[in-house]
């Protein structure tokens, strides 16, 4: 392997305290300290770290210790916080198996993992009949056995700390297998840049199973802060009320949320907000930044970047002229920097393939002490996508993540080097779509494809064995994928088109679902008037209208399917915040799960009135 050029942060060789050490020194030292707060639920240190240790103890009787996996099967709630500290005290790996999984995919996980406990909350003590897990509640704890369970031992730096699924390219997801010196060495960076010396009080809206959590979850428990917790049904508009309470001095956000933001407060500006955001997950462009700080004008926004493999974030820049950043240099829909490594980690960019080092890209390496063991169960995915440096610089993963350097020599992400994309700050990769797809009935040979921004969605198109495009192909998805991961839009190809190298032309099959869009919209506008059970009210008209004018399609009627004319969250809620200026109450969920616009609609609170 040949590498040009790398940046590499300082770090110490000296053991870190474990993150569940951090947070029971902190409940030690103000046991009378909110710790966790959801809505009129308030929980003290003293009181999280006794049920800590009456579940950790629970567990210790169940065998759980060193490189054992343990479920969590909770909503985002007190317990959730319970369980997953209760799982590291007792030495065992906790693995996330909330947050609405397919049945398919959470028995997957299940077996690939050999956990045989997991720890729930009142509303998942019912698993699939297909999984032989066994659950302790995290509530509720079974009698106590006469004798004393073991005593935990400090985790060994080496030993698993958490697994967390991604998307896979066989047809099933991967587990990445992250140990307790990656954890301790993140954790303890976000303390240091974040915290100030002081406690942080930080919002958590996204599920555990997503590592861009990790930041919001732990930093406040080991500062001595308040971990603030998101209704689990919250939805998006309650996200831009909740961000701007007073006491946050710390929240996550994708760019998706971003663009979410501005759709729910336009026209909006100089809000108060936290002292902090710390954008992921997806590629970061000048507009969010824009976007973002018209909002919130006192808030400093930091751009943070890391795959899943390198424990959260490797890499960050604070987005201001104090840290040598300017905005007014870029064009609204230029990537911005990544920035600099955290301590511990080293960047290097691979330019040994002549092609992109043509075009002046490399894929990023990212080696150090935030690698993850590698995937659990598979070990030449681990072996094609970790490595060793050749100049002893270490173990390294390779991020896949195109990148060029600025003239201050920091990467700028600007492609991939397979086909994975991200979806809402999920990471999808889309061979493991297309697997999925190629396993049905009737279908040859399939291409999944990221639709060209502003556009959210997956695309697929099939080559089948016969003619007619099968029927229910999302129904047949869902059992096994998540719902950011199943494409909103199907179409039968003769072939499948590939470039002048023999590669699979993406970039044409984007093209191809843009003008398919297109031509459905010309077929919505052809139907027949007697489609319409019944002629809609004005204010009903003003919403179709609404409707053609952010989707970019035309004659929207009342038995039309939003995500079929191809809305996703972010439309949902620039179509709801229309409505609104038009007197119309109506929530953006309805959109996105009403099988008709009309449906949507219905109950909703309309004024005739202008």
């Amino acid at each position: 392997m040949a590498v040009t050029g790398h940046q590499e942060a300082a770090h110490t060789d000296d053991p870190l305290p474990s993150v569940y050490d951090m947070f029971s020194g902190q409940a030690e030292q103000r046991p009378e300290s909110t710790a966790v707060i959801q809505g009129d639920v308030r929980m003290t240190y003293g009181q999280l770290h006794s049920d800590v240790i009456r579940l950790s103890e629970e567990l210790l009787r169940c065998g759980i210790g060193p490189e054992r996996t343990v479920g969590l099967l909770a909503d985002r709630s007190p317990d959730l916080v319970v369980g997953t500290l209760a799982v590291l005290r007792a030495g065992g790996a906790y693995v996330p198996l909330g947050g609405g999984l397919p049945p398919e995919r959470l028995a997957f996980m299940v077996r690939d993992t050999a956990m045989e406990y997991a720890v729930a909350d009142a509303r998942h003590r019912h698993l699939p009949a297909d999984t032989a897990l066994r659950t302790v509640p995290i509530r509720t704890h079974s009698a106590r056995l006469a004798h004393t369970p073991p005593q935990p031992q400090a985790p060994d730096p080496s030993r698993l700390a958490y697994v967390l699924y991604t998307s896979g390219s066989t047809g099933h997801p991967k587990g990445v297998a992250v140990e307790h010196s990656g954890l301790s060495n993140y954790v303890h960076w976000t303390v240091a840049e974040f915290s100030g010396g002081r406690p942080v009080d930080a919002y958590l809206h996204t599920p555990l199973s997503f590592d861009f959590s990790l930041t919001s979850f732990f930093l406040p428990l080991v500062t001595g802060g308040t971990l603030h917790l998101a209704p689990q049904d919250q939805e998006a508009e309650d996200l831009a009320t909740a961000i701007q309470d007073p006491a946050l001095d710390l929240v996550r956000l994708t760019p998706s949320h971003i663009e979410m933001l501005a759709a729910r407060l336009a026209g909006r500006q100089g809000l108060r907000g936290p002292r902090q955001f710390v954008v992921g997950g997806e590629v970061l462009r000048a507009r969010h930044l824009t976007a973002l700080r018209r909002l919130f004008p006192g808030s400093v926004v930091y751009n943070h970047y890391g795959p899943t493999e390198t424990v959260v974030g490797r890499c960050f820049l604070r987005l201001d002229e104090a840290a040598g950043f300017r905005a007014e240099e870029y064009a609204p829909d230029d990537p911005l920097p990544i920035g600099h490594p955290i301590p511990g980690t080293r960047l290097t960019v691979d330019r040994t393939d002549a092609e992109q080092a043509a075009e002046g890209m490399g894929e990023l390496l990212i080696s150090g002490t935030g690698i993850a063991r590698g995937y659990l169960n598979l070990p030449d995915a681990t072996a094609d996508a970790f490595g060793t440096l050749p100049d002893g610089g270490g173990r390294v993963y390779r991020t896949g993540d195109l990148v060029r350097l600025d003239a201050q020599g920091r990467p700028v992400v600007v492609g991939r080097a397979d086909g994975q994309v991200k979806i809402r700050g999920h990471r999808v990769e889309t061979a493991e779509v297309e697997a999925l797809l190629c396993a049905m009935d009737g279908i040859r040979a399939a291409a999944v494809v990221k639709a060209r921004e502003p556009r959210n969605v997956l695309a697929a198109f099939v080559v089948l064995d016969g003619p007619g495009l099968p029927e229910r192909l999302r129904d047949g998805l869902a059992a096994s994928l998540p719902p950011y991961m199943i494409p909103q839009h199907f179409s039968a190809l003769g072939e499948l088109p590939l470039t002048r190298h023999g590669k699979l032309d993406r970039r044409l099959l984007q093209d191809l679902f843009e003008k398919e869009i297109q031509v459905e919209a010309g077929r919505a506008g052809a139907r027949p008037a007697s489609d319409e059970p019944a002629e809609p009210a004005e204010a009903m008209r003003r919403v179709f209208a609404l409707c053609e004018r952010i989707l970019g399609v035309r004659d929207v009627r009342g038995g039309d399917n939003f995500v079929d004319l191809g809305g996703d969250s972010i439309t949902a809620m620039k179509l709801a915040t229309a409505c609104r200026r038009e007197g119309i109450t109506v929530r953006s969920i309805r959109f996105l799960t009403a099988d008709t616009l009309t449906d949507a609609l219905g109950g909703t609170e309309v004024s005739a009135a202008r």
